[in-house]
């Protein structure tokens, strides 16, 4: 009986301490998202803390991990984010624009743009996890992500309807977003890790 209450209350704590990681990280995320212009380093250093929960790395504290993240990829995440940014909102344009008519021309041209986009969205749901599992180039984060996004339709599936039927659920409770963001993050991590520990076997049996 004694031990019985014992590991109740040790999972109880467990819970409960995993519970203020999650809102701490969240805090974080959201406190440097505040400048906007430094969106996707929070981002990226929110889902390497998520990366080391989900893999079972000891972290030094929530507060340290996340800025240390933070400050190692700072100068990448904010050249992948002018680039990244300024094609979303081309491409954003471009289908404003573009408006499918009769002409066989504007067809193809909008069917075009709408594959672009279409592959734009299969790269971005990949990106950070991507950014922070992989230590390379931006030019290869971007491949990769893409190569990942094709090669694996099943997840990239669950990605979408994870990440569509999250942002529906923003769009009618916005608020959510500060109690939700990191356990978002590390939703799409975990899921993204089943592709990453996949082409890790492919690798290893070659």
């Amino acid at each position: 009986m004694f031990m019985n209450m014992l590991n109740l209350n040790s999972r109880i704590y467990r819970f409960l301490e995993k519970s203020v990681d999650f809102f701490l990280l969240n805090v974080l995320w959201i406190v440097m998202c505040l400048p906007i212009i430094t969106i996707y380093p929070a981002t990226t250093a929110m889902f390497g803390v998520v990366r080391k929960w989900v893999l079972g790395k000891e972290i030094h504290g929530v507060f340290k991990t996340f800025f240390s993240l933070f400050k190692d990829n700072f100068v990448q995440t904010m050249g992948i984010s002018i680039i990244w940014t300024a094609l979303g909102l081309f491409l954003y344009w471009d289908l404003k624009l573009i408006q499918p008519t009769e002409s066989f021309f504007s067809l193809i041209l909008y069917g075009i743009v709408f594959i672009v986009v279409l592959l734009y969205v299969f790269i971005s749901i990949y990106l950070f996890p991507v950014l922070v599992h992989i230590e390379t180039s931006w030019k290869n984060i971007l491949r990769n992500a893409l190569l990942l996004s094709i090669v694996n339709p099943f997840v990239t599936i669950l990605l979408l309807g994870f990440v569509g039927v999250t942002a529906y659920v923003l769009s009618i409770y916005p608020v959510l977003i500060l109690f939700i963001g990191s356990f978002i993050a590390y939703m799409m991590y975990s899921m993204c890790n089943q592709v990453f520990m996949k082409v890790q076997q492919i690798e290893n049996k070659e």
